[in-house]
């Protein structure tokens, strides 16, 4: 038996602004997944200029060098021994078309820099929300084991049932909603994977792929060496541990305990399969590039780079899919189930459009003949 004979200095703080609008939202709702939708939708309602905007300068970029392309080919026949001609011959038929590169980029960084703010606020969110647990449960122990002789008098099994009951109790809202259990996710402050549904001290308190990076909260007593600081936190959150974690005598069966994984993967698979299918549907509207010449005037292929560069994001999905938790999984299916509605819609739009306007163009000179 822990005798936990201690006094919390103060609760843990949430100092991230997203975090903190995160965490109003939840406490509004209830529920930190369907939090996390909600978010999503105005996030995404927020942005979506930037992303019409981008879409729109892409589109007329590739209009533009779609009319300059042979004009361009000539330039570079012309003047390829002479490349700083050849730049300035460039950009001044990129200005008499209307050709912007920052145009296009310009919203692709901005969605990218609110990508990582919003990580870095679920990732505070996530983090202070399993402080508060440590912390509340650290406050039961002292009420209602510490305080009321049980921690000398009573047995392992009575204390444990005590801190289950603290942590079930902390699992719900006033209301009586379950505020980490989403759908078939039990806790989405842990990834939607084979992952234990409470984290043990090594996830708790580590750093990297898959850990929580918490730290347990300021307190008036000392620690001591790393097997008392487990010890503390066994105390707090084993009963739940023994409870809802996976079983077995060797790793490979409570790997394989999958009634007890906080999720079955649905999410990182979902996720990243509109990822891709987003990187596909995105491909009409990048904007078309000029063909490179070499010094030796011969064109380059930059083919396989580009090939990659379109494989990034979704490679990226997957990895934050598997090892993060369920809740920014929840964040990127929600955004990217959006993206590829909002694409669809607008490939369907600008394709009727561009074929009226290639029509026009191509009608012009035989109503110019007739006059």
């Amino acid at each position: 038996m822990v005798t936990l004979n201690f006094l919390m200095a103060e609760a843990p703080q949430l100092s991230n602004w997203i975090g903190k609008a995160l965490y109003a939202l939840y406490q509004a709702i209830g529920s930190f997944g369907w939090t996390v939708v909600i978010f999503t939708l105005c996030l995404k309602v927020i942005v979506s200029p930037f992303d019409i905007w981008q879409k729109i300068a892409t589109r007329r970029n590739n209009r533009a060098m779609k009319a300059m392309k042979p004009e361009l080919e000539r330039l570079q026949q012309a003047y390829a021994s002479d490349q700083a001609a050849l730049q300035k011959k460039t950009m001044q038929l990129y200005k008499q078309h209307g050709y912007s590169m920052v145009g296009a980029c310009l919203p692709s960084l901005i969605t990218i820099v609110i990508f990582f703010v919003v990580f870095s606020g679920f990732n505070a969110c996530v983090k202070y929300e399993n402080q508060l647990i440590v912390y509340n449960l650290a406050q039961t122990y002292k009420t209602q084991v510490v305080e009321t002789g049980i921690a000398e008098t009573g047995t392992a099994e009575q204390i444990d049932g005590i801190m289950l009951d603290a942590y079930n109790d902390l699992s719900v809202d006033a209301k009586g909603r379950q505020k980490w259990k989403w759908l078939w996710i039990d806790n989405v402050f842990m990834a939607d994977t084979w992952a234990n549904r409470v984290p043990d001290i090594a996830t708790y308190t580590g750093s990297g792929l898959g850990k929580l990076n918490s730290t347990i909260p300021d307190t008036n007593f000392n620690l001591g060496s790393a097997s008392n600081r487990e010890g503390v936190y066994d105390a707090l959150l084993g009963p739940a541990m023994d409870a809802y974690n996976k079983t077995g005598a060797t790793a490979w069966k409570r790997f394989w305990d999958v009634k007890h994984w906080n999720g079955y993967l649905i999410l990182p698979i979902l996720s990243l399969a509109l990822s891709i299918l987003s990187t596909f549907l995105m491909r009409g509207n990048q904007p078309e590039q000029p063909t490179q010449v070499g010094a030796d005037g011969k064109p380059v292929n930059n083919g396989m780079s580009m090939k990659m560069m379109m494989w990034i994001m979704p490679i990226m999905i997957g990895v934050f899919s598997l090892f993060y938790s369920a809740a920014f999984c929840i964040y990127m299916f929600t955004n990217s189930l959006t993206t590829v509605l909002i694409n669809l819609i607008f490939n369907l739009v600008t394709k009727k459009k561009d074929a009226r306007e290639d029509a026009a163009l191509a009608a012009a000179p035989y109503r110019r003949g007739t006059k």
